[in-house]
């Protein structure tokens, strides 16, 4: 699995290196604003939304697994799921988040669907402040409290029936030139979240982390009256470790998943003379370990604007 993956990232990785040396021979005007985009596919960033500005980010991801079961048959394991995040910039320091996604699922045995559900999963609501700022730090900093809402469904595997509890930790680097690299951190915990055993009443206290570190090349920039189009090479490496309740005959068990994941992504944007930005990308991220899709495809649109004149 090793050398197969190695193989299908090299071309990717001649790619961003070639890019690199290309814009790093012709570098741009020194920036006013951190790089663009402030939202990878898989990692945020610390660049938090400007004082009454929005963004409207939607994410629609596919994943995949397939089998060969004893007797021939081959299983298919298929995951799907769409967010909508919104941010809103409150102050110049800051933001206010909101995040409601779907989920869905579906088992296929030679062709035939075996099981299909899909349903609206937990979303959650916080606020980020941003501690340091580039310029006058070396890095920008932003962190902030997160409320998990129990809007998912638990008899649908797409909810934890309690209200959940996070803390999002943001760091970002951009070098004014070809190079961006953001890195997040997010620590969740569930007070009692519900046993899916039938006649159980037990509460589980549930944590759960996750980490994702973006590269970013920014390929082309082209600027035109006070427009700008770009185009960005993402590679992206994640992981995750969360517990889950498993049913069991009188009470459920409570068990850690650990999940990794690389991607790498291809994203365009264009910047209006009135900064309003409208981006769209696509990645393919790469399973690695016995937890989660072995491969899949992300498409993401993002589509940001200010309220009043800048």
């Amino acid at each position: 699995m090793g050398n197969q993956l190695r193989r299908k990232l090299l071309p990717f990785v001649g790619c961003l290196l070639f890019a690199a040396t290309l814009r790093a021979q012709n570098p741009s005007p020194a920036r006013e604003e951190p790089e663009e985009p402030d939202f990878a596919f898989v990692s945020g960033s610390a660049y938090l939304q400007g004082k009454k500005s929005m963004q409207f980010i939607h994410q629609t991801a596919y994943g995949t697994r397939r089998f060969v079961e004893p007797g021939g048959r081959r299983r298919n394991e298929d995951e799907f799921l769409f967010f909508q995040r919104v941010e809103y910039g409150l102050t110049d320091r800051w933001e206010l988040d909101f995040v409601l996604p779907v989920a869905g699922s579906r088992t296929r045995l030679d062709g035939r669907i075996v099981t299909s559900q899909y349903a609206l999963a937990d979303g959650l609501v916080g606020a980020r402040y941003q501690f340091l700022s580039e310029g006058r730090a070396p890095i920008a900093l932003a962190m902030g409290p997160q409320v998990i809402f129990p809007s998912g469904s638990v008899r649908r595997g797409t909810g934890n029936g309690s209200v959940g509890f996070a803390w999002d930790f943001a760091a970002s680097k951009d070098w004014r030139g070809p190079l961006f690299l953001y890195t997040t951190l997010n620590y969740h915990a569930f007070p009692s979240a519900f046993d899916p055993t039938p006649g159980s009443k037990r509460g589980f206290l549930l944590h759960g982390a996750t980490w994702a570190t973006a590269l970013g090349v920014q390929a082309v920039e082209h600027r035109l009256r006070g427009r700008k189009h770009d185009l960005h090479i993402l590679l992206e490496a994640a992981g995750g470790w969360n517990q889950e309740v498993e049913p069991g005959a009188t009470v459920g068990d409570r068990r850690g998943k650990l999940s990794w994941v690389v991607s790498p992504g291809l994203r365009y944007g264009f910047l209006t003379s009135r900064r309003t930005l409208v981006e769209i990308g696509v990645a393919a991220p790469v399973g690695l370990g016995p937890n989660g899709p072995k491969h899949g495809i992300v498409i993401q649109f993002q589509y940001e604007v200010y309220f009043t004149p800048q």
